[in-house]
């Protein structure tokens, strides 16, 4: 089992109550640049095994219902880029930055949560056309704002990473009625206890 844990979530909702004194948590505020800074700030000079980034995500896919809870695998920054005319191009197409500075996969697997493929925006979508383009250039299974934020300050610092994620909504022309968040928070903390029982008990 990992000796440490450090737990990771954008807010204090999205944050489940632990019974482990062993398993930190960090509440970074939301978005890349709040999540970048404050993980950043919490592994320089502390040393930990595994982070596990949770919270709740929008879901391209019709499989991945509401309250459905998945193991992101990959994630990717989406909008780090140019846009020629109606074409977007990311950065590493123009040998600004390496893929691997904008694609992030984890070899970690968390028991029987289903896996999924990620991307991490400032501007979550709520437009058809945006939806469409986004589809068509990285048919993502979810989005979130923090996501490969996480793994990008992960790999830097040589520590594996583990992304939880709990559909509270369709990606789909902005509807907040058709949300279910507090649903999504419910079964996302039961499914992150689960991953920390499991993962303790590996040992």
């Amino acid at each position: 089992m990992p000796k440490r844990i450090l737990l990771v979530s954008a807010t204090q909702q999205e944050m489940p109550v632990l019974e482990h004194e062993d398993v930190d948590v960090l509440v970074t505020g939301v978005g890349m640049v709040a999540t970048t800074f404050s993980l950043t700030r919490k592994l320089t000079g502390s040393q930990y095994d595994l982070v596990m980034n949770v919270g709740i995500a929008g879901s391209f896919r019709s499989q991945f219902q509401l309250g459905h809870v998945v193991q992101v695998v990959s994630d990717r920054f989406a909008e780090l880029g140019v846009e020629d005319h109606e074409l977007f191009i990311p950065a590493d197409k123009l040998d600004l930055v390496g893929t691997d500075e904008l694609l992030f996969e984890t070899n970690e697997r968390l028991g029987s949560l289903q896996e999924a493929s990620g991307i991490t925006v400032n501007r979550v979508h709520g437009a058809q056309d945006s939806i469409a383009s986004v589809n068509r250039q990285f048919s993502p299974d979810i989005e979130s704002m923090e996501g490969a934020a996480v793994a990008y300050v992960c790999k830097q610092f040589g520590i594996p990473w583990v992304q939880v994620r709990a559909i509270s909504n369709r990606v789909e022309p902005r509807n907040r009625a058709a949300w279910n968040i507090p649903l999504a928070l419910e079964n996302l903390h039961v499914e992150v206890r689960k991953c920390i029982d499991d993962l303790r008990n590996e040992g």
